[in-house]
């Protein structure tokens, strides 16, 4: 606020309003013994000092509840913030609160009473311009802040102009100062829109407030807000906001920090189900490996770490979801949204896949558990498979490296599909790190294994797998044990491999490739079938299908996919095609 605009003090019978500035005395030292000033320097009070603070109200499950009082009688200071009201309900771990008495409303020359609305950054509250992700949380220190932070620095590192503000919760310094010192172009919160808290505001009055703050970032060159959302899911005016259809908008994705997989369970099926988009989780759940476990498994979710964050690990995914929300983006965010996507934004006309690398989502409900066990086997098999080849066989010299020690150590694989930890061994000298530690995989990819284990061909795609994360190039029958267990993970969890088409019985004796030169035209080829007691041939050259002949009238033989032999197109015969023989 403008000090200079303090002219006279308003006493008596006056009700104060949420925002009104108050001059007060302090009375009795409690909870708050420092005093948060405007230079980020937290002052140490003594009983007897004045100070000057905003009346609001306040909601802190585990600090206090504190409402606007009906007069300036004693109340409390219930935020180290500078926020004075009367508290009504504290944790039980809580001491009482520092006790102040207040003096006089700040007044202007006029003798109007000053508010914080009257100090409130000037912008327009219409749609923002630029995207927003949010970080929403089980409660309040859940890491909330943490993550907002750290999707601060990972994106300010990969070189986007972001914006860190919080359009919830009630007045402090801290938060804003650290997203500042990670990188925020601009870091703001809802006292630069005129609330000293948000406890008891009107929806719309906080939707707009989002806006001016982001439309304040986009003035400043943001491509993107990073939004904090203060305490729980259930807090009163975050279980609004997060059904708010105007927030989720303008929003590209939800990033949940939790306590425990329970709460990371409950949490994201409550965003779910209120329309959002979580793009993975975080916070305090990241202390217990196995807790984490339990929540990707619960949620399809990837935990992200805040190192990871910080790293930028979060920044691709965006990027995608900028250039998929390019085409149905509001009005005025087209730029912003073609900054954030950089070269993945879509030329002409076409809208962007939308392909989810390191996320679940696209599975199937259920099969995120399943399909993680699946990796679990292939990266264990393929780690089985390299250490052989460090253990010489008799009478050879030890492989680079030295033979494996019996000691083993952990390694999690950020797989995409949520973290998998793998047991490497050590070696006698050196390091081993197997490949795929660095391979983020694609849902869909791991689902057509599973698909193809009905199919005759699904060793292929079995071995594709195996191969992209760093294995060798097995023959079929080293991949039966592997494709065995993998039948085992899909039969318990309920993954049943896509069936193979119905396709009539026929063993097969005869199959030729033969050149047809004289009955098809120059460079002609054809094949000859031959099986169960029939045989037939087709001939073809770059014109289509020419002479077919049958012993048994309704077969033919055509490249798979294609229509009716005879239907004048061209199906030539090509080296590697696949070909199916087929009864009427």
């Amino acid at each position: 606020m403008d000090y200079a605009r303090v002219r006279t003090l308003l006493t008596g019978d006056i009700r104060p309003h949420s925002g009104d500035i108050v001059l007060a005395r302090v009375d009795e030292i409690g909870k708050q013994a420092r005093l948060e000033l405007a230079s980020g320097r937290r002052a140490v009070m003594f009983p007897g000092d004045e100070i000057l603070v905003a009346y609001g109200n306040r909601y802190a499950p585990d600090q206090y509840e504190a409402i606007v009082g009906l007069d300036l009688a004693p109340c409390d200071l219930v935020a180290a913030g500078g926020v004075a009201a009367i508290e009504i309900a504290r944790h039980r771990r809580m001491i009482h609160p520092t006790r102040i008495t207040p003096i006089g409303l700040a007044a202007d020359a006029e003798g109007r009473r000053l508010n914080l609305m009257d100090f409130r950054a000037e912008a327009s509250d219409a749609l923002p311009r630029i995207p927003a992700i949010l970080s929403l949380g089980t409660s309040m220190n859940a890491g909330k802040s943490l993550a907002a932070a750290s999707m601060v620095r990972g994106f300010r590192r990969l070189g986007h102009r972001v914006a860190a503000l919080k359009i919830t919760g009630t007045g402090s310094g801290g938060d804003l100062w650290i997203v500042g010192d990670a990188g925020a172009e601009l870091a703001a919160d809802f006292t630069d829109a005129g609330f000293p808290s948000t406890y008891l505001v009107a929806i719309p009055d906080l939707e707009r407030a989002a806006w001016r703050l982001m439309n304040l970032a986009a003035e400043t060159g943001c491509d993107l807000a990073v939004i904090e959302i203060a305490d729980g899911l259930q807090q009163l005016e975050t279980a609004a906001l997060i059904r708010s259809e105007a927030i989720r908008r303008v929003t590209l994705g939800t990033l949940f920090s939790a306590y425990d997989s329970m709460g990371a369970m409950s949490g994201v099926a409550t965003l779910r189900e209120a329309g959002h988009d979580l793009v993975g989780l975080s916070g305090r759940i990241g202390l217990s490996p196995l807790g984490v476990r339990e929540a990707e498994a619960a949620t399809g979710l990837r935990y992200f770490s805040p190192w990871h964050l910080q790293e930028g690990g979060l920044v691709p995914l965006l990027r995608e979801r900028a250039a998929e929300k390019l085409w149905a983006a509001p009005d005025g965010m087209a730029d912003a949204l073609r900054r954030l996507a950089g070269p993945l934004a879509p030329a002409g006309g076409a809208p962007a896949s939308r392909h989810r690398r390191g996320s679940a989502a696209g599975l199937p409900d259920g099969a995120v558990a399943g399909v993680r066990q699946v990796l679990h086997l292939v990266a264990g098999f393929i780690v089985e498979a390299d250490l052989r080849r460090y253990l010489p066989a008799e009478g050879e010299a030890a492989a680079p490296g030295g033979a494996p020690s019996r000691r083993v150590q952990h390694r999690i694989w950020s797989s995409g599909l949520g973290m998998i930890h793998v047991l490497v061994p050590r070696l006698a000298q050196g390091t081993y790190r197997p490949r795929f530690l660095g391979q983020v995989l694609a849902p869909d990819l791991v689902l057509s294994v599973i698909e193809g284990l009905g199919q005759p061909q699904g060793d292929g795609a079995l071995r594709r797998l195996v191969v992209m994360l760093g294995g060798a190039e097995f023959e079929r029958i080293d991949l039966r044990p592997l494709r065995a267990g993998i039948a085992e993970i899909c039969e318990r969890n309920g993954l049943a491999p896509r069936a193979e088409d119905e396709r009539p019985a026929l063993t097969i004796d005869q199959l030729d490739l033969f050149e047809t030169g004289e009955e098809a035209g120059e460079d002609g080829f054809g094949l000859v079938v031959g099986g169960e007691g029939r045989h037939g041939h087709a001939a073809t050259n770059e014109t289509g299908w020419g002479e077919t002949g049958w012993d048994d009238p309704g077969w033919d033989i055509r490249a798979e996919g294609d229509g009716d032999p005879a239907d004048g197109a061209s199906h030539p015969l090509l080296p590697g095609g696949a070909y199916a023989v087929q009864g009427g």
